[in-house]
């Protein structure tokens, strides 16, 4: 469907009499913030902008959010005058940010929609001196209104499906605007900056944006943390149960049932704890539907020697359950979801398995899987044999798993990296 910058704003003037509604319904499968959702009309916000340079970086939701935690953490430290404001869609990201950015100088609000009015309410009441866009949210009135202030604009850990670079193609003027606007664009691989530079030669614009092959900024190292009581408790069981505890991490639907089945067909299946941790939490009860009944970390339950399974349905634990992990199935890969970030469970050096599915981190999983690291699976029928492979004595795999460690622990550094790249473009306004 072809849209022009005329159509795209009157599509929103059609829409502006729904999106109330629209939001109700989201309110409703608690998606949104009851006490927070004029905050998406660009009002209502509570605390006022802070006085001196904000950056603003929009985060979209969970994994973006991270990405904007890791380069604040750097860029406070290098400019420590500064403020932070960060937008987000999605009430787990919101909370993120709000649990790990409690001593940083962090604002967080919820994205306004694209309305032209509601961005330029947003515009007009914070005043960023810079603009983050992380990951692959492209709105155009909230992209195109920042270039219009002569706000500086950065797109970073970015990226684009074929699919959507296919839709700005075929709307060449809403491409000019949007994608002239950025003076750096952070890719997360070559093949995403190749794209970047492609919609960028649509905008011909001049001198137009300066593209660098920079990879993800999700990942921070990791600090030497105490374990927690949760990681310690697992240990023990592991201890005295003498089973090996394979983790299902960030599934998706199908995918549990998928893993818990190739699992059973395990010679000596009776050994292995499988932990279930689901990328969206609110698909508990669905997966306890599917498999039968299990404890659950939300009850403060732990596992069972009754019970071959167990669901970790709780936030902020998944680098526990990487470190306590035999073998990690990670998920997201199995059906078309294009596979999760593998920095973070490659960092505990532990082996890890993943479907077909790997579009989204293409490079770092290509990297891993050269290693030994990672294990793709030909297809989702030999996950079992896949598993199986893993568990035979295999000297080659330790060496496997501390080249796939020190890959992730490098990756861990592109955030500081990144900081000083931006800070050099900020810095560069007149």
């Amino acid at each position: 469907m072809y849209i022009n910058p005329f159509l795209y704003q009157l599509c929103w003037g059609f829409l502006f009499p729904f999106i109330r509604f629209f939001l109700y319904f989201r309110l409703g499968k608690r998606k949104e913030d009851k006490l927070r959702l004029n905050e998406r009309f660009g009002r209502g916000y509570k605390l006022p902008r802070p006085k001196g340079k904000l950056i603003w970086l929009h985060a979209v939701s969970l994994g973006e959010s991270n990405a904007a935690i890791n380069l604040v953490g750097y860029l406070k430290n290098l400019r420590p005058d500064w403020h932070f404001l960060i937008t987000t869609n999605t009430i787990t990201s919101a909370e993120n940010i709000d649990k790990n950015c409690s001593k940083m100088p962090v604002i967080h609000t919820f994205q306004p929609l694209d309305h032209l009015t509601w961005v330029s309410n947003f515009l007009n009441y914070w005043k960023p001196d810079c603009a983050l866009f992380l990951e692959s949210d492209f709105w155009f009135n909230l992209i195109t209104q920042t270039k219009k202030r002569q706000i500086p604009i950065i797109f970073a850990s970015s990226q684009i499906s074929k699919s959507s670079k296919s839709k700005w193609e075929k709307n060449p003027l809403l491409a000019k605007q949007l994608f002239s606007s950025p003076s750096l664009i952070l890719a997360i691989d070559n093949e995403q900056k190749k794209r970047f530079e492609q919609l960028a030669n649509i905008a011909k614009c001049n001198g137009g944006p300066e593209f660098l092959n920079f990879g993800s900024l999700k990942n921070s190292p990791l600090m030497n943390l105490p374990k927690s009581p949760y990681e310690l408790a697992l240990r023990n069981y592991a201890k005295e149960t003498k089973y090996k505890i394979i983790l299902a991490a960030s599934t998706h639907e199908n995918e549990e049932v998928l893993i818990a089945n190739a699992v059973s067909k395990i010679a000596s299946s009776e050994k292995f704890l499988l932990i279930f941790a689901p990328r969206h939490l609110n698909r508990a009860e669905e997966i306890i539907n599917r498999l039968g009944s299990m404890p659950r970390r939300s009850k403060g339950e732990l596992p069972s020697s009754k019970h071959r399974y167990f669901l970790s349905d709780s936030m902020g634990e998944m680098r526990c359950l990487y470190n306590v992990a035999d073998i990690i199935v990670l998920g997201g890969s199995f059906f078309k979801s294009g596979g999760h970030n593998p920095i973070e469970p490659a960092l505990a050096g532990k082996a890890i398995i993943c479907g077909k599915s790997i579009f989204k981190n293409k490079s770092d999983y290509s990297l891993l899987i050269k290693t030994g690291m990672i294990h793709q699976v030909k297809s989702n029928q030999t996950l079992r044999r896949t598993l199986e492979d893993i568990l035979k004595p295999n000297n080659r795999m330790e060496k496997a798993l501390m080249k796939g460690q020190k890959i992730a622990q490098e990756a861990c550094m592109r955030p500081a990296k990144a900081a000083h790249y931006i800070i050099s473009t900020i810095e560069q306004k007149p």
